[in-house]
């Protein structure tokens, strides 16, 4: 994705990159850690540069997890039990401890649309969330397909307690915005109004990943998005028109999805 904005001329200074690699530190300010992800959604937030109004693009490629919520959430004074579960997406430091000797959790559902409403708060809703990994459809060329379950990008919930991600997910936010809604209410509900989230597939489906003619590993769903956005977009295509585009591209393997209150708009919120 990053060759397709260099492409467009988006300037560099405007882009920010988190890249794994295979000799990286995990020290590193530029790794994919659960701190750098998070300071670097705060920092768009708090970025001058950004003026409210601006188009905003957040993409994600990797791992997807999920925990139940019954996990979390006992039996409710009326007795009603929690069912359902909270997403996560996997940052490449998961389960490692950290410097007070405790796992490093997954970045929920709950945290990650709490940032993103947080930054429409600051710099408006034309914000869009790309998620390229298994567990994104409810959050918020030649090639051969790598069918393996060592090839999805879906990873097992982290071994520490189950209380970890959602907790994490609460100290986080006050950290960084003291006074944030809290992760941790049971009546808890996503604002889909603050973005739209193009998603790699259906919650009960499985992110796939492919092996490109060069060699190179990419998730489907974003071997789809680079061909379809390179081979030309009409400027009257919609979110929902995009993802459509993208649903026969992608068919049998998997399904994307999109979501958000203003998923009727113009892709990247053109005005035409």
């Amino acid at each position: 994705m990053k060759n397709y904005f260099n492409d467009l001329g988006v300037p560099k200074h405007r882009i920010q990159l988190l890249l794994g690699r295979l000799d990286g530190s995990m020290h590193d300010s530029l790794f994919p850690s659960r701190e750098n992800i998070i300071k670097t959604l705060h920092d768009i937030r708090n970025n001058p540069l950004i003026d409210k109004g601006d188009c905003i693009i957040v993409y994600f490629s990797g791992h997807g997890s999920h925990y139940f919520c019954s996990n979390y959430f006992y039996e409710s004074a009326s007795g009603s039990a929690h069912l359902g579960s909270v997403e996560a997406i996997c940052p490449a430091d998961r389960d490692e401890l950290d410097r007070e000797g405790h796992s490093i959790s997954d970045i929920s559902d709950r945290e990650l649309n709490t940032i993103i409403s947080l930054i429409r708060d600051s710099k408006g809703n034309n914000i869009t969330l790309i998620l390229d990994c298994c567990h994104s459809g409810s959050a918020t060329r030649g090639m051969s397909l790598l069918a393996s379950p060592g090839h999805l990008r879906d990873l097992p919930p982290v071994s520490n307690r189950r209380e970890s991600v959602l907790q994490s997910a609460d100290t986080s936010l006050q950290k960084y915005w003291p006074g944030a809604p809290s992760v941790l209410a049971e009546n808890w509900s996503p604002d889909m109004t603050s973005h739209v989230v193009l998603a790699a597939c259906r919650e009960f489906e499985f992110a796939r990943e492919v092996r490109r003619d060069d060699g190179n590993v990419a998730g489907i769903f974003t071997d789809a998005l680079e061909t379809a956005l390179r081979s030309g977009v009409s400027e009257r295509s919609t979110y929902v028109d995009f993802c459509n585009t993208l649903r026969i591209a992608m068919a049998p393997f998997q399904t994307p999805a999109v979501a958000g209150r203003k998923k009727d708009s113009l892709l990247w919120y053109r005005q035409v």
